[in-house]
């Protein structure tokens, strides 16, 4: 009798773990793991899963027609660089050595400089590219010339859309200065104000940047590098 009664308890057991084993996708999902799990077969889910870290795709192939969509992907910020070739100003239109501002080589690289007390504007035109979502700023790689007091840079932007009239105005904003007061190369943040409110894919940007020369700083302001940073879709 003894015997009986060992033999059913080991049958129960192994019914108990031969359940678990045996467990249909249905079940998994009720299951909880807190160690590190590797299936090296299908598993399949038929309903909702949820992880509570990081899951490892890789080598994986998804099946999920329609099932996948934009909003389950994150946008990614992106930028691309203005030539600063691509600057011209007012009069005369192309910029020279002699123009204000002027090109020059400093330090081996390109820079637009503005002298103490040029102001006049460098502008350029590009188009908002196809994958816009939102956002929009300027990335102004600066230096100065010598150990001065920080320069400022003073900007504005001219928004146009295909079918409308040219924009006639922009929104003043406010200068941004230099963070650095030596030759050391500084990145300044250029962000509209509010002109880009509703910029969207495909539209034409005119900015222009200059020396505000309200700032006491004597050296020369030299930017090296502008680059158009925004918010992609993927």
């Amino acid at each position: 009798m003894k015997k009986l009664k060992i033999l059913a308890v080991f049958m129960s057991i192994l019914l108990i773990a031969g359940s678990v084993y045996a467990a249909s996708p249905s079940t998994l999902k009720r299951n909880v793991w807190d160690a590190k799990n590797v299936f090296n077969q299908e598993v399949e889910f038929d309903g909702n899963v949820e992880f509570d870290s990081t899951v490892d795709f890789t080598d994986a192939t998804i099946t999920a027609t329609g099932l996948i969509t934009a909003t389950h992907i994150a946008d990614v910020v992106r930028y691309f660089q203005l030539p600063l070739t691509g600057f011209i100003t007012s009069d005369p239109l192309v910029i020279t050595s002699t123009t204000n501002p002027g090109f020059s080589i400093q330090s081996s690289y390109p820079s637009l400089d503005w002298a103490d007390g040029e102001t006049t504007p460098a502008l350029i035109t590009f188009r908002v590219p196809s994958d816009y979502a939102s956002g929009g700023l300027f990335k102004v790689l600066a230096t100065e010339s010598a150990a001065s007091t920080d320069n400022e840079i003073d900007f504005d932007v001219y928004i146009n859309k295909s079918g409308q009239g040219y924009d006639s105005s922009a929104t003043g904003q406010t200068p941004v200065a230099i963070a650095a007061d030596t030759t050391t190369p500084a990145e300044v943040t250029l962000t509209p104000a509010t002109d880009f409110a509703s910029l969207a894919a495909g539209d034409w940007i005119t900015l222009r940047i200059w020396r505000d020369d309200t700032a006491i700083g004597t050296a020369d302001m030299q930017v090296r590098g502008v680059a158009f940073y925004y918010t992609a879709t993927q």
